[in-house]
């Protein structure tokens, strides 16, 4: 997570902040990073339900120190380019997306405690681990960026020693043979996570992707930053993540966690509006704490909603599918919300995410069962 973090700020920086890409170019690179591991998320759900979780693991920790490498011996070479950013960006992307179902999927193997304990003290400890990463993004200028692609490949190496002192995962006894057909017919037995999936992918459209599209851009164009306040902005949005898991845990197992991700999606219009009126600074960032905090709660009981209701035989593909959400959300919202930057202003790309929290919320309540769900973990 420390270099996944460093790598959304990397990113970010690098086809905003140096390369001055414009707004409407910047989307469609971002969707180019983000669309072909779509289809990789469900092989890798594949993979997770047909293998021993910690040899798998290890295997992509080794992958993903690669990508970060080759690109440092391209900056160093003086060739880097919007392309050669665009393809460490996806590389990245893709071996993320086949290791993470399994990671996901390891968590229910592991806990001693309820799932969503489980799920949120796990955000909390990678989320303070990224804000590290944040932290030596902005110090780019000064360390200088081969020296940073060096450090976040051994991020990415270092996370071995960690996947080695898990138990041995086989694959679940008695299980069949897992397909690509099996989570989607899992998902036909389970409406709720059906209905949390589709609710968080309309979330995740303009709200997460206004985030990763908008936000680097309001950095720059409205407030004037640099790379070091750019990662001062990421930082401060995580610290209210951090903020609300550690809330989340001290009041968890909660009894009615459907009701809280829809009523975050009130708290989400109030934040985004005043966002859109180009606050002061320190208002900006007390607002974007806020943002962070909210997401932050949103992101936790979906993923603790799913992982609580998927059966254990198809949980690694039924938690692709939700990853899926997430992945093709930024893909569809980059290309789009880089346009409405590019034609009007960054903070423009902010009005989307409050029309759809309030269809959000109203569908939620009225068309669904997130509102009566009841944990039966409590």
């Amino acid at each position: 997570m420390a270099g996944m973090s460093l790598q959304g700020l990397l990113i970010s920086w690098l086809i905003v902040g140096e390369l001055n890409t414009p707004a409407d170019t910047a989307g469609y690179a971002r969707m180019i990073i983000d669309l072909p591991p779509l289809l990789i998320l469900l092989v890798g759900g594949v993979i997770a339900d047909r293998t021993n979780g910690r040899s798998f693991l290890s295997l992509m920790h080794l992958a993903m120190a690669l990508p970060p490498l080759i690109l440092a011996w391209i900056v160093y070479t003086g060739e880097m380019s919007l392309t050669a950013v665009v393809a460490f960006g996806l590389a990245v992307a893709a071996i993320q997306a086949t290791a993470d179902p399994a990671r996901q999927s390891v968590l229910s193997r592991v806990t001693r405690i309820d799932i969503q304990r489980t799920v949120t003290l796990t955000t909390i400890i990678t989320s303070m681990v990224g804000i590290a990463g944040f932290y030596l993004g902005g110090a780019l200028e000064t360390l200088g960026l081969t020296q940073i692609l060096v450090l976040q490949a051994i991020f990415f190496l270092s996370g071995i020693v960690a996947v080695q002192r898990l138990p041995s995962m086989p694959i679940v006894a008695g299980a069949p043979r897992a397909n690509f057909r099996d989570g989607w017919q899992a998902l036909k037995s389970l409406p709720l996570v059906r209905q949390i999936i589709g609710l968080n992918f309309v979330s995740s459209l303009f709200n997460a992707g206004a985030y990763i599209i908008a936000i680097p851009f309001i950095t720059t164009e409205v407030y004037g930053g640099d790379a070091a306040f750019l990662a001062g902005v990421m930082i401060v949005f995580t610290i209210g993540s951090v903020g609300s898991n550690v809330l989340l845990f001290f009041v968890m197992p909660l009894l009615h966690p459907g009701r809280l991700f829809l009523l975050m999606q009130l708290t989400r219009i109030v934040i985004l509006a005043a966002l859109y009126t180009q606050p002061p600074l320190w208002l900006f960032y007390v607002l974007m704490v806020a943002w962070g905090l909210n997401m932050g709660v949103t992101t936790t009981m979906v993923r603790s909603t799913v992982q609580e209701l998927a059966p254990p035989p198809q949980r690694a593909q039924i938690l692709a599918l939700l990853l899926l959400s997430f992945m093709v959300s930024s893909a569809i919202s980059s290309p789009l919300l880089g346009n409405v930057i590019a034609f009007a202003t960054p903070l423009a790309a902010l009005l989307p995410g409050i029309a759809f929290s309030v269809i959000i919320f109203v569908v939620g309540l009225t068309m669904t069962g997130l509102w009566n769900h009841r944990s039966d973990r409590v």
